[in-house]
């Protein structure tokens, strides 16, 4: 019942507030743009691009976010983040408009920390506004209990250990297995190469045993051969040699 009553006419402030920035842009044009400057300022320079450089556009922008915003407070719709974002737009306003200390007279400075000290108020409505709950779990709570605890941790670790153990004892049977069968395959060919050299060492010595007849018989071939062509050569050149001396005698003969 409290909420009822006292979200309402908190939100009503700032529903007027923004209502005036729409109404009257251009009396809130510099207030706007302070702002906006200020808001360039700390955010990242992707986001910051955009937000418009027309000060009147920006000040109907921040009067239709505070209307927004304040009825959202004031319905109960998200309260927790339209108390936040009036927040976040109310503490720049808040030192823009009431900047006592540059004021040029004493009526103005008095006037100035006055509304200083309201918003001020109205800054903390808002600030337990946005860490009121209404009775629900807040958000770092419900975090902390959809994490696991401390004992379910242990389970998780244990159990992945038991599987890590499980599959490591796994692999090395199946890789004991495959060199047990790559052993048995090893012998196998190993004793089917033996026999099959036993059955045919037989064949091979006949083999290589003609082949060192036939080499023996070339070799006699070629040794005879030999001293044919050797003989041949001889006569012919015995032959050669006669008949030079002859053509030597009929030409001395001549002189």
């Amino acid at each position: 019942m409290i909420r009822t009553l006292a979200r309402p006419l908190l939100a009503s402030a700032f529903a007027v507030d923004g209502a005036q920035m729409l109404k009257d842009s251009t009396k809130y044009s510099e207030e706007a743009a302070a702002i906006t400057g200020q808001l360039r300022s700390v955010l990242p320079p992707n986001i910051s691009t955009y937000i418009p450089k027309d000060a009147e556009t920006n000040a109907r922008i921040l009067g239709g976010v505070k209307v927004a915003a304040a009825a959202a407070l004031a319905t109960g719709k998200a309260p927790r983040l339209a108390a936040t974002t009036l927040a976040a737009i109310q503490v720049p306003t808040t030192l823009q408009r009431h900047a006592f200390w540059s004021a040029e007279n004493k009526a103005d400075k008095e006037n100035k920390k006055r509304g200083l000290l309201t918003d001020a108020a109205l800054l903390g409505g808002l600030f337990i506004t946005s860490a009121d709950t209404a009775g629900k779990p807040g958000l770092a709570w419900r975090v902390q209990k959809a994490m696991p605890g401390k004992s379910e941790q242990e389970k998780m670790i244990a159990n992945a250990q038991a599987q890590g153990k499980e599959f490591a004892s796994t692999a090395s049977d199946q890789a004991q297995n495959f060199f047990e069968k790559t052993k048995d395959v090893a012998g196998q060919v190993s004793e089917a190469v033996s026999d099959y050299v036993d059955e045919h060492s037989d064949d091979w010595k006949s083999t290589a045993e003609d082949l060192k007849d036939s080499a023996l018989n070339y070799r006699d071939q070629a040794v005879e051969f030999a001293s044919d062509f050797s003989e041949k050569q001889g006569k012919g050149a015995k032959k050669a040699a006669k008949n030079a001396r002859k053509r030597a005698k009929k030409a001395a003969k001549k002189f």
